[in-house]
């Protein structure tokens, strides 16, 4: 898996960032320390704060029984603990690993080398970097979500990752990876316009000497990615929908497919209400995770831009 990520991230990376073009690099930049500090930001990211996003998996899927519905974040997590054990929390983190490093590594790629191109003082430049960014990342992210949000559901049927991947392809086809593909561009692309955006503001009034300080780096990203992913919620209740419906409803229907039958599916059952499902887990999820990949991203390349 980490094989074919990574070979999609590279294909990706050459296609939209032109790798034998001119980069238009600062004097003694090496341009693949982007890469390398991307990868190690992602993967920091997504470790460390996995045990949130499996809290707001399960708070966001509207498909659990009525007996464990989640009602709030600390009370999701005391339930988790108590009725499933502490590992249960880090039950598909592998193929997020797996996934994240190569994934990250063209996000930040991408982000700076069009950065570069559309100027680096320019926030309409960060926004449209930030959304080219989100587009070739989500290529090579929505698959891992498919697989991880199977494995975070309530009683998964699935016994390892290897068995939730072959049995996802063998009975729904290789579609039901990327079930989710709009609903993620959906709201990621917004997210990470207001995402990037916002940091490089924030960070050019709190650092106008753009030096290295982690605290800075930190803030300012958990600021803007805390921002940004309250206002895309909604995208992100229909896309866990679309990864974790069952093949079939209680009722003998089939699947949602698209972001449209999902949202229509959402307000019927929990009303606009159940949009807003898992906000603070998120928000609270988001903010420490885009803090720690800023300032372990812009730690890295300050060290390896110079190799």
């Amino acid at each position: 898996l980490f094989f074919v990520n990574f070979t999609r991230a590279w294909f990706l990376f050459n296609l939209s960032s032109g790798i034998n073009a001119e980069w238009p690099l600062r004097p003694g930049e090496n341009k693949w320390a982007h890469a390398g500090a991307g990868a190690l930001a992602g993967m920091s990211e997504h470790c460390v704060m996995y045990p949130f996003d499996f809290v707001k998996t399960r708070m966001m899927s509207i498909y659990t029984p009525p007996e464990v519905r989640y009602r709030s974040m600390m009370g999701t997590f005391r339930s988790i603990r108590s009725q499933e054990g502490l590992l249960k929390f880090f039950r598909g983190i592998g193929v997020v690993f797996a996934g994240s490093g190569p994934a990250h590594a063209l996000y930040f790629t991408t982000y700076e080398y069009n950065k570069s191109l559309l100027g680096s003082d320019n926030p309409v430049g960060h926004l449209l970097a930030g959304v080219s960014a989100s587009l070739v990342h989500d290529m090579t992210m929505t698959p891992i979500d498919a697989v991880k949000q199977r494995m975070q559901k309530y009683k998964s049927q699935y016994r390892n990752l290897r068995h939730c991947a072959g049995e996802m392809l063998r009975t729904e086809g290789i579609g039901s990876f990327y079930r989710s593909f709009g609903a993620q561009i959906a709201m990621n692309a917004p997210q990470q316009a207001i995402h990037f955006m916002l940091y490089e503001q924030l960070k050019r009034r709190l650092n106008p000497s753009n030096e290295y300080s982690p605290g800075i780096h930190f803030c300012c990203g958990a600021i803007a990615g805390g921002a940004a992913a309250w206002f895309t919620t909604p995208f992100d209740v229909c896309k866990t929908l679309l990864n974790t419906q069952p093949t079939v409803d209680e009722k003998g229907r089939q699947v949602i497919r698209g972001i449209r039958n999902a949202s229509r599916t959402i307000y019927e059952r929990e009303g606009l209400a159940g949009f807003m499902r898992g906000s603070i887990p998120r928000s609270i999820y988001v903010m420490p995770s885009t803090g720690i990949c800023w300032a372990v991203y812009e730690g890295f390349k300050s060290v390896l831009v110079k190799w």
